[in-house]
């Protein structure tokens, strides 16, 4: 199997600041080992939520971001400290980016110290975050930026990530390992990848706990850089991530469901035994 148009990558480029609730690291950088989820009775390949629903707090700002990812908006939220020079600066920023992209994203402010938006500091831990702190939301709920410092207009443009990489992200917030096949017209054996990843999503060893996803990489360039790789792919690719960002393979070429168990299992350190987003057991 070969590894073509993969670069060794910089794990990973999506920006921003970790954040212990919203487990950042794949916006941030590699790590490995989360809490895992709560399995299901049933095995079954799982998929992240078009829309940002369960998770946020029923406070003005929360409620808010949920309608947004209900519209297909992106939500900015500025967490900030009244009478700062650095957050009254990003709050101006807000303001006049919420002109230019209010088409395609709703721009909210959450005081910090607020007892009505006190869930949403809760749950971003942004009482003890370096302030003013920007999260960009996509529509599906997942965290895809974090800045913490005050950002120009162009910054904030800049932002807006594909619904694919939004997907991927999720995934891993919700504690999933991911499955991420790349296929299109111009790939060869994607009947052959799409197999292997489909029943490797099922696979009882992973009790449910795999996000099945899959992308054509003609069209996500963003994406492929994210996973260290380049276009165009010759080969259905397989990428296998694992919670809270850690790259586990990736498989170019036909191959298997067993090969690819062999290869989280490499990663977690063990050969033999139930595989999952903490590790094997």
């Amino acid at each position: 199997m070969h590894r073509k148009n993969v670069r060794r990558p910089r794990w990973f480029e999506w920006g921003g600041l970790a954040l212990a609730a919203v487990s950042l690291a794949w916006v941030t950088g590699c790590g490995r080992g989360s809490a895992a989820t709560q399995a299901s009775s049933t095995p079954r390949a799982t998929q992240s939520s078009s829309v940002a629903s369960a998770g946020f707090p029923s406070t003005p700002v929360g409620k808010a971001i949920v309608q947004a990812g209900k519209e297909g908006k992106s939500s900015f939220v500025l967490f900030y400290r009244p009478k700062e020079q650095a957050s009254e600066a990003m709050r101006d920023t807000f303001e006049r980016a919420s002109g230019k992209l209010g088409a395609k994203a709703v721009f909210l402010s959450v005081e910090i110290d607020s007892k009505a938006e006190a869930g949403l500091v809760e749950k971003y831990r942004a009482q003890g975050a370096p302030l003013p702190l920007t999260l960009v939301i996509a529509p599906n709920g997942a965290t895809v930026h974090a800045f913490t410092k005050p950002v120009d207009e162009q910054a904030l443009a800049g932002a807006f990530v594909s619904p694919k990489v939004a997907e991927v992200a999720k995934a891993l917030q919700d504690q999933k390992v991911v499955a991420l096949c790349l296929q299109g017209a111009s790939t060869k054996h994607n009947g052959e990848s799409k197999r292997a990843a489909e029943q490797f999503a099922v696979d009882q060893r992973l009790k449910g706990q795999v996000a099945l996803i899959t992308a054509d990489p003609s069209r996500e360039a963003d994406l492929l850089k994210r996973c260290g790789m380049t276009s165009p792919l010759t080969e259905a690719t397989i990428v296998v991530l694992a919670p809270p960002g850690s790259m586990v393979a990736i498989v170019a070429g036909a191959t298997t469901k067993q090969a690819l168990i062999q290869k989280l299992q490499a990663a977690s350190s063990c050969s033999s035994g139930t595989c999952g987003p903490s590790g094997c057991q």
